[in-house]
Parts: C-alpha cells; sequence; structure tokens
C-alpha cells in the first residue's frame, strides 16, 4: 500500500467545508499516478496561506487513475474517512523531525505528494499524539 498527500488551496477547494467522512469525491492524479491504486491510503492537505497549512483528515483510494475529459487531466476516485477535528498545521508537523522533510515541503507546487513508508508510520504516531482517528488499521 502506498501513501499519499493531496493537495487543496482554499479558494479553489475548501476542505473545511468539503472534507466529510463517508463521502466520495474525485480528486486531480496528476504526479504518482502510477503508483496510485485502490486501497492506497490519501491524506488531505491545505495549503496556501500560513493560516490554513495542515493535516484535515484523510481517506482511500478507490480506483486506478482515468482521463477526466472534462478536466484535461487524470483524475482518481476517493472516499473520505476521518477529517480531524482540529488540522494538524504545519508548524507541529515541522517538529517530527521524521516529518519535516515531507516532499510537500521541499516542493510544494503540486497537487499529489508520494510519502515514503518511514513517513507514514511517523504520520500515524503524529496523528494519534494530537488524538485524531488514525489510518492504522486500513
Amino acid at each position: 500500500m502506498n501513501t499519499f498527500i493531496f493537495q487543496s488551496l482554499p479558494q479553489r477547494y475548501d476542505l473545511r467545508e468539503k472534507l466529510i467522512p463517508g463521502e466520495k469525491d474525485t480528486w486531480y492524479a496528476t504526479r504518482y499516478r502510477n503508483k496510485m491504486k485502490p486501497g492506497d491510503l490519501v491524506y488531505f492537505w491545505m495549503g496556501g496561506d500560513d493560516m490554513f497549512h495542515g493535516l484535515y483528515g484523510w481517506g482511500e483510494i478507490t480506483s486506478a487513475p482515468y482521463i477526466r475529459e472534462e478536466w484535461d487531466s487524470y483524475g482518481v476516485d476517493i472516499v473520505y474517512r476521518s477529517k480531524f477535528e482540529k488540522p494538524i498545521t504545519k508548524s507541529k508537523i515541522l517538529k517530527y523531525s521524521n516529518l519535516s522533510n515531507l516532499l510537500l515541503f521541499r516542493a510544494p507546487q503540486a497537487s499529489n505528494f508520494l510519502v515514503e513508508p518511514s513517513e507514514a508510520k511517523s504520520m500515524i504516531r503524529l496523528i494519534e499524539k494530537f488524538g485524531e482517528e488514525s489510518p492504522k488499521n486500513l
């Protein structure tokens, strides 16, 4: 199983309103789509202004990537599984040494980011540390 971070911007797709556990959605699959498959874990990150930076929840990929003609790009279907009570902010994540070098922080100008296996384990520990529902049993 692979783990990804999918990034949105509040002016385009505000996770505070759109991330609803149990709801299905489609996200852009622009990078790493050759590694995406049903059952993979996805964390949802909101970028943009510093006041929004953070993890807002997680879900699961439910389809292989496919061309979305109306997007002129690839998409992948997901289901939202958990929305955090409070976003886990960038500043909190940067204090966690194994996560301070996430691809999301090194090259943030993308929609999809692959998370290394050791980082994925650290993400679960971080989420649990903040009392949020983790995907460890996914």
